[in-house]
């Protein structure tokens, strides 16, 4: 089993208890009639189905997601807690599902981030007193979740708004200008990377036909150009 396969199958070990602990909390035990008995098992059922929420996140499964983004996660009533116990229920018999099919697991690694988290994080976490990351970051986090969700449309034009915003950092004015000032191995990635502009271009000035074809996986397939443009800006910011 490789690593990747491993961390996988911990995440899922690590949402099936915390999904044995929603379907465990006795939400059934408590008196109508007892008014802080209603506010502690509320909250006390809140600890458990919000830890399920955040481990299944992790897991990185689209429909998955796009289940638990639904939920109201601040109910104000024992009853409204009830009602979010049935919907979770529901999510939880999806994932026990799934995970009981082996390329379950190996069907989320495959379609993994676009920019390793830890890049993220490091641009997150790095400070400039002449730019601003703040809209850099939160474009690659929008990018790995179009990414994981299959998104590829939102994907293309991501991209292509990073190559539009990053050329002040590099001192430039222009993305192009970025890569023909790049170094040899660097300028050979970032000219790959200028094929992502055509196909964002495409998808937006193209107007409505009586048939339509939408980007694929394999046409948004610059992860490693786009790595190193972001690599190339923190080591400007550094």
């Amino acid at each position: 089993m490789s690593d990747a396969e491993t961390r996988m199958s911990r995440k899922l070990s690590f949402a099936l208890s915390c999904a044995d602990d929603v379907e465990k909390f006795p939400l059934g035990q408590c008196s109508m009639d007892d008014g802080d008995m209603q506010t502690a098992y509320l909250y006390g059922f809140l600890d458990v189905a919000k830890r399920f929420v955040a481990a299944a996140k992790r897991i990185g499964d689209p429909d998955l997601s796009e289940q638990l983004v639904r939920l109201d996660m601040k109910p104000e009533h024992i009853t409204e807690a009830f009602d979010l116990k049935a919907e979770l229920i529901g999510i939880i018999d999806y994932l026990r599902q799934e995970s009981e099919n082996a390329d379950y697991g190996h069907g989320l690694i495959t379609n993994t981030a676009f920019i390793d988290e830890e890049v993220v994080a490091k641009l997150k976490s790095t400070a400039s007193a002449t730019f601003d990351l703040t809209k850099l970051a939160r474009f690659c986090e929008e990018i790995n979740d179009s990414y994981r969700r299959g998104n590829y449309l939102a994907c293309a034009l991501l991209i292509r708004a990073v190559m539009n915003h990053v050329p002040p950092i590099c001192g430039a004015e222009s993305f192009s200008q970025v890569v023909a000032q790049s170094g040899k191995s660097i300028k050979a990635m970032l000219t790959r990377l200028e094929e992502a502009r055509p196909i964002a271009d495409l998808h937006t000035h193209m107007q409505l036909r009586a048939r339509e074809s939408l980007p694929t996986k394999n046409q948004v397939d610059f992860k490693a150009s786009f790595e190193v443009l972001i690599q190339e800006v923190l080591a400007k910011i550094d």
